[in-house]
């Protein structure tokens, strides 16, 4: 199977680990400071987990 045949995966790799994190309850905040991203940019990530197809 060439490189063009393959899935895409249905997360990327910032939206596993935000997954993860949130998966151990961690708030927001917490995520976003141990990720060294905005608050924002975590809301963001939850929402393409929540809405991918």
């Amino acid at each position: 199977m060439s490189n063009e045949q393959k899935a895409k995966p249905l997360l990327t790799n910032r939206e596993r680990e935000v997954f993860e994190l949130l998966v151990l309850d961690k708030t927001t905040r917490e995520i976003a400071q141990q990720l060294f991203i905005s608050e924002k940019t975590v809301r963001n990530h939850i929402s393409n987990i929540m809405y991918t197809n």
